[in-house]
């Protein structure tokens, strides 16, 4: 859902994007994406994502028709979660990736690969700059272009796709010092 209409209103039938389709569909997305912010406790997160609907909502006006939505959201929920961070005056720790994403193994040696590999994972993440997890969790997590996520971050898309590469190759030697090749 990529528009938003600025004259909808939160009882109106689902004739633009009202008020419900924004909270339904994009504060899931804001709290899945609070997790590249270390520090932030699960309640922070749920508070942040509920902040960032209200306050989409409140800007929507400010919305250009056409553009796309999700790097204008996303900068409302970096900027909150950075606010966050400095009231809090803390260093960012590293995030809890893949919170409660389990699924039924079909064996229960893959169950066990599986979950070794994704912790794997988790550690690898945990262990990445706060600048590099937040890309990657905008790229990888929400399904956001290398040019969106960039926008969100304030960076150029070319030092945005040359981070993700550096990132995956990280991963990739970290993973062959671990598994082999």
């Amino acid at each position: 859902m990529e528009s938003l209409d600025p004259k909808a209103s939160p009882g109106e039938p689902e004739t633009g994007f009202g008020y419900e389709a924004l909270w339904r569909e994009w504060r899931p997305r804001a709290a899945a994406y609070a997790r590249a912010f270390g520090g932030l406790s699960a309640e922070d997160r749920e508070e942040l994502a509920d902040e960032a609907v209200a306050r989409a909502w409140e800007a929507r006006a400010r919305f250009r028709a056409g553009s796309p939505f999700a790097p204008w959201f996303f900068q409302i929920v970096r900027r909150l979660a950075l606010d966050a961070l400095r009231r809090r005056c803390e260093e960012p720790k590293p995030p809890a990736f893949f919170e409660g994403q389990g699924s039924s193994p079909p064996e229960a040696e893959e169950a066990a690969l599986r979950d070794a590999e994704a912790e794997f994972v988790r550690r690898f993440v945990a262990g990445l700059p706060s600048r590099d997890r937040e890309l990657s969790s905008l790229v990888y997590g929400q399904g956001l272009g290398l040019a969106e996520a960039a926008c969100v971050l304030g960076v150029p898309a070319g030092t945005a796709k040359w981070r993700l590469s550096e990132i995956r190759k990280a991963l990739r030697r970290a993973w062959e010092r671990e598994y082999g090749e």
